[in-house]
């Protein structure tokens, strides 16, 4: 952590040219039964088994909320003791995640100073029933980040943008698409021994001008365990909620 900015600050902040931010995503059931998704800072030791793994500092926790359309979640600062000691299992507000009723559009928000959201990414998955069209296909529109890794406001509201028309002021990105592997007998993408496990919710997101720069990828290793690894131009809050919608069960997509 920078000690010259706050913690939310930080999470707005995109991950530094030529950095990789390597975070473990755990899945988990509170005790009033809501689903929480865990995210922490990869530890020293690195990917080894997904279980049992040491790690690093606990970043943000996801929570599903109810909503009358679409799901919700809100994406906390970890608990502090005094949060403990009121019985509370999440910290101050940064961000969230809302879905529409099928699942195929996520908008990711942060919260802003003035105590408000602010919409800092466009998730869009293909319908694709039962998967009869293949792997699951998803585009992504965030929003730049100026030279002191801060997002910038945009020219138009991000859902009226489409992915493949980037500007000064937005990124557009798409899923890669994976190779068949004969020998599997599946679909299958190059994880660089970050994900273990095959799973319908692994991704990589590529510029659909240089496919080879994945600026954030999510996979399974485990049951209830998954990597998350982002560059620039995402931040932490952007990368969380885009593998939040991942994890979200869908109507319209496998």
């Amino acid at each position: 952590m920078n000690g010259n900015i706050s913690r939310i600050e930080e999470l707005k902040r995109s991950v530094p040219v030529a950095s990789v931010l390597q975070c473990r995503l755990l899945r988990a059931v509170l005790e009033n039964k809501r689903t929480a998704l865990d995210l922490f800072e990869e530890g020293r030791e690195g990917l080894v088994n997904g279980v049992g793994d040491r790690l690093g500092p606990w970043l943000m926790r996801a929570v599903r909320n109810r909503s009358m359309v679409g799901h919700l979640y809100t994406m906390h600062n970890p608990p502090s003791r005094n949060d403990v000691r009121n019985g509370r299992t999440y910290g101050e507000a940064v961000g969230r995640v809302a879905s529409n009723t099928m699942g195929t559009k996520y908008t990711i928000s942060e919260r802003s100073d003035a105590n408000k959201w602010q919409d800092v990414c466009v998730v869009t998955y293909d319908i694709n029933f039962m998967g009869k069209q293949g792997p699951r296909k998803m585009t992504a529109i965030i929003r730049a980040v100026d030279e002191h890794g801060c997002v910038v406001e945009p020219l138009q509201p991000l859902s009226l943008v489409r992915h493949k028309q980037p500007n000064a002021h937005i990124v557009g990105l798409e899923s890669k698409c994976p190779r068949w592997n004969s020998e599997t007998g599946s679909f299958g993408l190059e994880f660089f021994n970050r994900v273990l496990v095959s799973s319908v919710k692994n991704f990589q997101l590529v510029s659909p001008h240089d496919v080879d720069y994945v600026v954030v990828q999510f996979g399974k290793v485990a049951d209830d365990v998954f990597t998350m690894d982002a560059r620039f131009p995402m931040t932490p809050i952007m990368a969380f909620g885009i593998a939040v919608s991942s994890m979200d069960h869908k109507l319209a997509c496998p």
